[in-house]
């Protein structure tokens, strides 16, 4: 499963809080669900469709795991579809 960071460094993964808001456990910012953090400096990468689908099937396939996929896109790439 893939890792989230804050973007500003502090090193430890962010946790899911409720209604697709998440926030780093250390400086307590939170990033609301489809919001972009434009603090972020890190490499800039986005989360692809196959370890969104992973995130989503081991969450029971919750809503609030779609981060921006449909269902359909999320199965697909699970091979489910």
């Amino acid at each position: 499963m893939a890792s989230y960071g804050c973007g500003k460094g502090c090193g430890v993964d962010m946790e899911y809080i409720d209604n697709g808001d998440w926030e780093c456990p250390s400086c307590g910012i939170v990033i609301p669900f489809g919001v972009p953090n434009e603090d972020d400096t890190s490499t800039g990468e986005s989360l692809s469709v196959w370890d969104a689908a992973e995130i989503y099937l081991s969450n029971g396939c919750d809503d609030d795991y779609c981060f921006g996929y449909s269902h359909e896109d999320l199965m697909r790439a699970s091979g489910n579809l």
